[in-house]
């Protein structure tokens, strides 16, 4: 089934009716209407449940790894809006049982929790100033992005593969450390020259063309770039040129 979670927010709880049985609405609030505008949407998922005693005990005793609301308590609203077991509409958690309500879900507010559970996760690869690359899951907003790097982020795509370096977009200008440099062409190969130095920690991710947000690094992808930019670098000056020296980080624990 198909459920919608509705909790109220003590901030707009004016007549303290959170935790109050139906019966005892009117007495509190004036009226034996529940009062759509102080409840906050806090989920929204298809559950494995026939019925809303089994709602009720998941939210209690087996919160899903999602749900970010508090347990499922009197006072609460459940919004049933898909099952072929229990009918459509909404539902007051009372004392004892749960009792059909008429409910406004538009004058409700949308919970900051149900961002949280609905933020969907990437797989990157992040490299690091004096550190081995390593893969780590971020969450796929700009905000979190922007955590990563430290501030605005750029998009920078020197390479045949689809893939985004996405790095801090002032790195250079305000003292971040130099982190690894980009070359024109693979190690090896002739006429290698350095185009670019990464200042501040970046990290790659998959930016197919079709594709109108960065996905998960593939596994091939992200072995190949974990060993192209495995060991940090030192820049040194060279007459008129910088060079850039690999090294191997002093210890393990350097690398956390």
């Amino acid at each position: 089934m198909k459920i919608r979670i509705y909790q109220i927010n003590s901030d707009r709880d004016e007549h303290r009716m959170m935790f109050l049985s139906r019966d005892r609405l009117e007495r509190f609030q004036g009226s034996p209407e529940v009062d759509s505008k102080i409840y906050d949407k806090v989920y929204d998922k298809e559950v494995d449940c026939s019925n809303l005693e089994e709602v009720y005990t998941m939210l209690n005793i087996n919160h899903p790894s999602d749900y970010r609301g508090r347990s499922l308590s009197v006072s609460d609203v459940v919004e049933v809006y898909e099952s072929d077991a229990a009918p459509q509409g909404f539902y007051f958690c009372d004392s004892f049982g749960f009792k059909q309500v008429a409910f406004h879900p538009e004058k409700c507010s949308v919970s900051e929790r149900m961002n949280e559970q609905s933020a969907e996760k990437i797989s990157v690869l992040l490299v690091e100033p004096g550190k081995y690359p390593r893969m780590i899951e971020i969450e796929d907003s700009l905000e979190a992005m922007q955590r990563v790097v430290g501030g605005d982020i750029e998009e920078f795509m020197p390479y045949e593969e689809e893939i985004a370096i996405i790095c801090n977009e002032e790195g250079k200008m305000n003292g971040m450390l130099p982190n690894r440099a980009i070359y024109s062409e693979p190690e090896g190969a002739k006429g290698r020259e350095m185009v670019d130095i990464i200042f501040g920690q970046f990290f790659i991710c998959y930016a197919p063309a079709e594709s109108e947000k960065f996905l998960s690094l593939q596994k091939e992808l992200a072995q190949k770039y974990e060993a192209q930019f495995k060991l940090p670098e030192r820049f040194f000056k060279q007459g008129d040129n910088i060079i850039a020296v690999p090294y191997k980080p002093k210890s393990k624990e350097y690398e956390r």
